[in-house]
């Protein structure tokens, strides 16, 4: 059987984020007897050195955005240069990690002829489902019912689009067998410090956890891009944080690189964004109270691995993480129903099979 070719594009190759972890497993666990991947980085860094490491052919190739006006020009030479370097391997399907590279996509279908495939990760409107011509991709992988729904409104043909949960490495993910800290109880927050995350909601929450419960320990886990809006955030979640008077309770760890132990030191998850921290941080037998958003309603088991709760009113959350702190035990018993349920949904080998799937759907037809 000939290797089929197939091409990626990453959203970021400085950087790791949740998108770029889930393409991280897909490229090094995809079935190397029937594919050759090789994944297109806009810029160089630690993820590029990740997927080199891990034996993934990898190249840097800067891809400006394509509906900037300042990129007017420099997008038409980078679609030829991408489209050079997919004919030089042979590609026979091109799959982009993130919807903003999809007039990328199009692009090389147009010239090349090949079937396209678009991750769906970030909540879209309808409106940009139109911009970015997601009618022009031959499938779409959503990664939660949520993101659906916007493209089924912008009349995309149900069909093409299949939901896909995020995974988790299960191996590397270990789920703990005792309280991280028996006197106090630590719930975190993980993600880069920006809006979208909303760490400044985490920060009114743990105030008022702290005025009902004084054994709880926060941690804001992650760190800002360097970017005037992103250090701006920053300043002011650390600002509400002296505030509040919350500067012995609430740490701020900075980016970390050991993800696994960052979460094996936490009680508890709270994630006010979604993403895949959750299915990380049930591997690691932790509980996880999110937000009705994303994936999240796909990912939590109500009740069973964590707790769906709407922000606002944040009091409901505030009720829910004191009485996980004042009942450890039950908060373990979930924690233990977390990691059995990641194991049954989150695994690595059946979300390659599913995407795999897609693929041969796809290259059968000719």
């Amino acid at each position: 059987m000939d290797k089929k070719p197939i091409l990626y594009l990453s959203h970021c190759g400085s950087s790791i984020g949740g998108g770029e972890k889930q393409l991280a497993y897909l490229v090094a666990n995809i079935d190397r007897a029937r594919y050759c991947p090789l994944v297109v980085c806009p810029d160089d860094g630690v993820f590029v050195e990740h997927l080199r490491r891990t034996n993934v052919p990898t190249v840097v190739l800067e891809l400006p955005p394509w509906r900037k006006v300042k990129s007017l020009i420099t997008r038409y030479s980078a679609a030829a240069k991408l489209v050079a370097l997919a004919k030089t391997h042979n590609a026979c399907l091109i799959h982009t990690s993130d919807s903003w590279f999809n007039p990328y996509l199009w692009s090389l279908k147009k010239r090349l002829e090949v079937p396209v495939v678009s991750h769906a990760r970030n909540l879209l409107t309808p409106t940009q489902v139109q911009k970015y011509k997601f009618d022009r991709m031959d499938s779409i992988i959503a990664i939660s019912e949520q993101s659906k729904t916007p493209l089924i409104q912008a009349r995309i043909d149900a069909r093409k689009i299949d939901v896909i949960l995020n995974c988790v490495d299960l191996s590397v993910f270990q789920s703990a067998h005792s309280p991280a800290h028996p006197a106090e109880y630590v719930v975190g927050i993980v993600g880069r410090i920006e809006p979208f995350k909303c760490q400044k909601a985490f920060v009114e929450i743990a105030a008022k956890v702290a005025a009902h419960c004084k054994k709880v320990r926060f941690r804001v886990i992650g760190a800002a891009l360097d970017t005037l809006v992103h250090r701006t955030y920053e300043r002011e979640v650390r600002q509400l944080v002296a505030k509040y008077q919350l500067q012995d309770i609430v740490h701020f760890t900075g980016h970390r690189t050991d993800m696994p132990k960052a979460l094996q030191e936490l009680d508890l998850l709270v994630t006010l964004s979604a993403g895949s921290v959750i299915a990380e941080a049930m591997a690691t037998g932790k509980p996880v109270i999110g937000t009705p958003i994303g994936s999240t309603t796909d990912m939590i088991v109500q009740g069973v691995t964590g707790y769906v709760i709407p922000l606002d009113p944040m009091e409901k959350i505030v009720d829910k993480i004191i009485a996980l702190a004042e009942d450890p035990i039950q908060s373990m018993r979930i924690g233990q129903a977390a990691r059995k349920h990641a194991e049954q949904a989150f695994g690595i080998d059946a979300h390659v099979q599913k995407v795999q799937d897609i693929y041969e759907r796809l290259l059968s037809k000719g």
